[in-house]
């Protein structure tokens, strides 16, 4: 009788040892499992815009007035980045429109003058991206921002340059950052952003891959902006975006 009481106190001490491995292996797999989902999320939060690399954005609270001089400085191959220049040191202004007439001007100068003339006129392209822009805004209950033509100058001018200097980067080697291009180009604001892209084929394509990035979307939906300039350059679809405070 005894032998048979010790032989029931066994079995269910080892059923129960056994039940409580269970739970333990049960728990050690859905903390691993809940683990793995987190370090996932992480990545997906770490690297929203991991497939975009062919976008970027950048903006400045700063005006034109105080926005500082700086130079490029490349970083590796098609990448620069921007250094500010010391007091006392900075170029004189409308650099950038001088190198722009060094570059493309001196043998015929009347018809070179009509060039830069027909050059304010946007593309079709161009045009489109401004009405799919104010579309968005619209939508976000945002003011739809107006065209400046000299605005626009300067972004077709720095697709130009990126698709000739073979980079893309808002720091051109030629004019610096965009916020120098545009001081130096005569452009004013109180606050200014841009986007480039490069290899979109529609300006439906490019408005898409810039909303669907938050910089970039941040950008077109700033309230602040009061103005738009758009370039377009067809050899090597570079787009750029150009958004000013007045």
């Amino acid at each position: 009788m005894k032998k048979n009481y010790m032989r029931i106190l066994f079995s269910i001490v080892l059923i129960a040892a056994l039940s409580a491995c269970g739970t333990n292996n049960n728990d050690n797999d859905n903390a691993n499992q809940d683990n793995q989902n987190n370090h996932n999320n992480q990545d997906n939060r770490d690297k929203p815009n991991q497939n975009n690399d062919n976008i970027s954005s950048l903006s400045t609270d700063q005006s034109s007035d105080n926005y500082p001089h700086t130079q490029p400085i490349q970083t590796q191959e098609a990448k620069y980045r921007f250094q500010e220049i010391p007091n006392g040191q900075a170029p004189s202004p409308n650099t950038g429109t001088n190198n722009l007439e060094k570059q493309e001007q001196p043998q015929n100068q009347p018809a070179k003058q009509q060039q830069s003339n027909q050059s304010y006129s946007l593309s079709n392209f161009e045009s489109d991206v401004v009405t799919l822009t104010n579309k968005e805004r619209a939508q976000a209950g945002v003011p739809e921002l107006q065209i400046d033509q000299s605005l626009s100058h300067v972004a077709r001018e720095k697709s130009n340059d990126m698709q000739r200097k073979g980079y893309f980067s808002h720091t051109s080697p030629t004019y610096g950052s965009p916020f120098d291009m545009m001081r130096d180009f005569g452009i004013t604001y109180k606050a200014a952003g841009e986007n480039i892209a490069q290899g979109q084929t529609t300006p439906a394509d490019v408005v898409n891959a810039w909303m669907n990035s938050e910089g970039h979307r941040e950008n077109i939906l700033n309230p602040n902006f009061t103005h738009i300039g758009v370039g377009y350059d067809p050899d090597g679809q570079h787009w750029t975006q150009m958004f000013i405070q007045k």
